[in-house]
Order: structure tokens, then sequence, then C-alpha cells
């Protein structure tokens, strides 16, 4: 198999499980024979035998063109290289042969590989076979090998507008980067922009700057189709990071706290430039849909200002509820708040769970736990983040209670959604959101250390924001669909297959059993 495809998944335990089940399917069809043969005195079991051989050869035939190899050809040679031979030594050492179960098994060994061929003329619209598709998907996952799939969704990709905002707070000795990209992380581990965070992270840290990475709206058509796209896009923010200048002073307004039906909106401004964090914990918060804040930035852009929208991300099992449309008039009326706040000197602390030593579990990724407190004539209001996908819903609420304890308020809890950690733990998810796995005491806990390590080094900051706009390839909506409509054509012509097939190699096993 690695001969006709070096980077096949096929393996000694993978083959072995396919054997196994195999001679599992043999001995059930030999048995029956046997049964049937005991009873009647005819030739059912050996017959049964012959029939069983051919069974397994379909069957493995279909698993190997399946996850294997992708010529039905060569799948079909594979596939008898365990039935065959003992099918034979059997019978030319003076097993019994008759022609029925041979032409019964090869009638159902046509069948079996029917079913290929009618899967192998399902093709995407770049004419990709399904199986192929299928094959470079568990490459991925089980080989780590992303290097077709990710081919796959470069042939879709096109050059897209991409948008990212920072905000860099400089103070005596340390600066803070707090990021806002606009590629969306994902698809999941290894492809494409899967791990955007922590190579933001790595690249602004390596810099010298201690980074935030916050998470955008937009979904999985934001992502990139490969990792070594991602890797420029992270390389390109953090140069712009270190050409940034800080002024002399650091102004902030806010932060101001909305709700807007489910959602909870707060906002703080530097200058022109507006944060607006939008979360809809307690209940279900995943990634928000576009058109639900659709005209948040042409009411910013009236009223003078740049507005920077972050999805919050950070309840991942709560009740469903549909978002929050925000209307036009909504937003005007949040940023005409925020922006006629006076002006407060600015004050940061800053720690991150990167520093410390923090047993924290697969919950939380390279990016760690930061908490960020800003301070305003003596009020703190801290910014807690994690390098996570989403959090367990209450953790959000929990935490707000800790630091009201301490006298200062929640701006909001943020993950970076990062995918790094997609399709790599069994869980119904296929992630551990953070606390699910460290557990909430642990996160809590770890908030209240890195907030006192915060408090001690409070001190006066000076902020500057920027907005920088390129264009970067991006997988697009139609990737995510023609493979999605794949599946789903797949998916339904095994049905309908299997079951007119089904009834046909019933009767083929019957007609061998008494003949």
């Amino acid at each position: 198999m690695r001969s006709f495809d070096h980077k096949s998944i096929a393996s000694t335990r993978r083959l072995f499980g396919l054997v196994f089940i195999s001679t599992l399917v043999w001995i059930v069809t030999l048995g029956l024979g046997v049964a049937v043969s005991t009873l009647s005195g005819l030739h059912s079991g050996r017959n049964e035998f012959i029939l069983g051989a051919f069974l397994v050869w379909g069957f493995e035939c279909i698993v190997i063109n399946g996850a294997f190899v992708k010529k039905i050809a060569p799948s079909l040679v594979l596939a008898a290289i365990h039935p065959v031979p003992i099918l034979t030594l059997v019978l030319s050492t003076g097993g019994y042969a008759s022609t029925w179960p041979v032409l019964t098994g090869v009638v159902a060994l046509a069948v079996m590989v029917g079913l290929l061929i009618r899967l192998g003329n399902l093709k995407t619209k770049h004419g990709v076979p399904a199986f192929w598709v299928l094959q470079a998907f568990l490459k991925t996952w089980a080989g780590h090998y992303p290097d077709e799939l990710e081919q796959y969704f470069s042939e879709y990709a096109q050059q897209e507008n991409v948008v990212t905002d920072i905000v860099l707070a400089e103070g005596k000795g340390s600066k803070i980067a707090f990021v806002l990209p606009g590629v969306h992380p994902g698809p999941f581990y290894p492809v494409g922009s899967y791990n955007l965070s922590e190579l933001v992270y790595h690249d602004i840290q390596a810099r010298g700057v201690a980074p935030v990475v916050l998470h955008g709206t937009g979904g999985h058509e934001r992502n990139t189709p490969t990792n070594t796209i991602a890797a420029a896009y992270a390389d390109e923010i953090s140069r712009l990071v270190t050409a940034l200048k800080s002024p002399e002073r650091g102004l902030m307004r806010g932060p101001i706290h909305e709700k807007v039906g489910i959602t909870n909106v707060t906002t703080l401004a530097f200058g022109s430039q507006v944060l607006a964090i939008i979360s809809n914990a307690p209940f279900l918060s995943d990634d928000l849909d576009p058109t639900t804040t659709a005209g948040a930035s042409a009411e910013a852009s009236k009223l003078g200002l740049r507005l920077s929208l972050v999805d919050a991300h950070n309840s991942v099992d709560g009740e469903n509820r549909p978002q929050t449309q925000i209307t036009s008039a909504e937003w005007e009326s949040m940023l005409k708040r925020v922006t006629t706040l006076p002006e407060r000197e600015l004050k940061i602390g800053f720690a991150s769970s990167a520093e410390m030593n923090l047993k924290l579990g697969p919950d939380v990724s390279e990016g760690g736990l930061c908490v960020t407190i800003f301070v305003t004539d003596d009020k703190k209001s801290v910014l807690v983040s994690g390098d996570s996908n989403n959090a367990v819903s209450g953790l959000r609420e929990r935490i707000a209670q800790e630091l009201a304890k301490k006298g200062s308020d929640l701006i909001e809890l943020c993950t970076s959604d990062t995918h790094n950690f997609a399709a790599r733990s069994l869980t119904r998810r296929g992630y551990f959101a953070l606390g699910e796995a460290s557990g909430t005491d642990v996160i809590v806990d770890a908030v209240n250390r890195l907030y006192d390590v915060a408090s001690d080094r409070i001190d006066q900051c000076a902020v500057t924001t920027a907005r920088f706009e390129g264009e970067t390839k991006l997988i697009g909506t139609e990737s995510l669909d023609d493979f999605a409509k794949l599946t789903r054509r797949s998916t339904a012509l095994s049905k309908s297959y299997v079951k007119a097939a089904a009834p046909i190699v019933l009767l083929l096993m019957a007609i061998t059993l008494f003949y």
C-alpha cells in the first residue's frame, strides 16, 4: 500500500484490525453453512466457506480503496492477498470445489466493487473523487499529513481583504499587544490557520512584546487554506506590532456594559478606536453571525470612529437561543455613550500563565491564560483572555464574582478560538473548552493568582492603535459547501446502494447454502 502512496495511513495495527474483522465475517458465513450442513447433509459449510472468501475480498477492497489506496484496481489486487491464497490452499489440498459458490462469490464481489465505482463517480467541483477527499481527511487526522487536504482547499481559495486591528500598550519596561486578526482559526489540526493564535503569540513574544490574541467575527470561511499562509500572516502582524510607536500618554474611555436581547456588549475607546466585545454568555456562544452586527461599522464611520468587533467566544454549552440582531440605532446609541465619556489617564497591569508555573490542562494552548487590569481614576476593570477554543458555560460568571470580591469589574472573558486541539480529543466536540480539562476551580484560581501579579505591576502606560488592511488567500464558503454536499451525496448513495445490494447478497448466500 505504501508503494502506491507513501503517505498512506496503512499500518500494521490498522491492517491487523481489517483482517481480524474480515476473518470474523468469514467465520460467521462459514458457521451458517456448517449449521445448515449438519441439519441437511448438504455441502453448505464448504460452499459458504468459498462464498465467504469472496465476501472478505469485497469487504477488504472497499476498506482499502476508501482509506488507503486511491485506485480500485490495485485495491482489488491488495484485497485478494488475504482470502485468495487461503482459498486456493484449501481447494488445492483436496478441498471440495463447486461451480455454484464460485459463481455466487464472483457476483457478490462484483456487487461490492460496484459501490466503489459508483462512489468514484462522485466528485468535487474541481474533479476530486469523494474517496480522495476522505483519504486526505484521514491522512490529516490520523497521519498528520495535511498537504493533500490543504491542496484541495487551495483550489477554492481566493484573495480576500483582511483587516487586522492592534492596540499596543507600553509601560515602563513592558509592551502588551492586543491583536484582533482578520483571519479565523481553523479548520482543525494541522490544516490551514488552525494554530493562528499560537503563531501570532510566538512571533510577537519573540520580539519582546506580550501578546493577547482576540477573536473576530465571522467563521471558517475566513480560514487560510494552508498553514504556510497562516504563518506568513502571523509574521506580518508581528512586524507591524514592532513598527508601531506609542504616544507619550495613554487615555481610555469606558468600559461600558450594555445588554441587547441576550447579547452583552462591552465598549471601551482609545481615541477614535472603539473596541466592542460581544458575548451571548451564559447562552451558547459560537462564532457570531456577521449579519447580527452588520450595521456596526457603518454607524462607527458616520461618527468618525474606527470599530473593532471582538467575539468573546466564551460559552460553549449553554442554552441555544437565536443570536440578537443589533440594529443600527442601537449601535449608534452605544457608540455615542462611550465616546461622550471624558478620557481618563490609563494604567495597565498584565500577567500571563506563560511566565508562571501554573499547571493547566489541554484546554489552554500555547498562548496561555492572561489577565490585564485597566485602571482609570482608581477604578479597576479586568480583561481575562485564554488561548482556548471557547469556554464552559458559567465560567465567565464565576470569574466576574471572584473579581467583584477584589473590587474589580470584569470587562469580559475572551478566548482566541484556537483550533490547535480541534479533532484531537475524545470528546463529543473533539476538543476541551476552557475549564473543561483543567476544571473551573483551577481556572478561577489561576485568574486570581494572575490578578495578584498583575496588580503589583500596574503602571502608567502609553497606548497606540492601528488598523492594517491587506489581501490574503482564504478558503471561502465554496469549499466548505462543496465538501459538505459531497459528503451528503456519498452518504445518500451508500445507504441506497446498501439497501439494494443487501438482499442480493442474502439471496446469493441462500443459493450457496442449498446448491
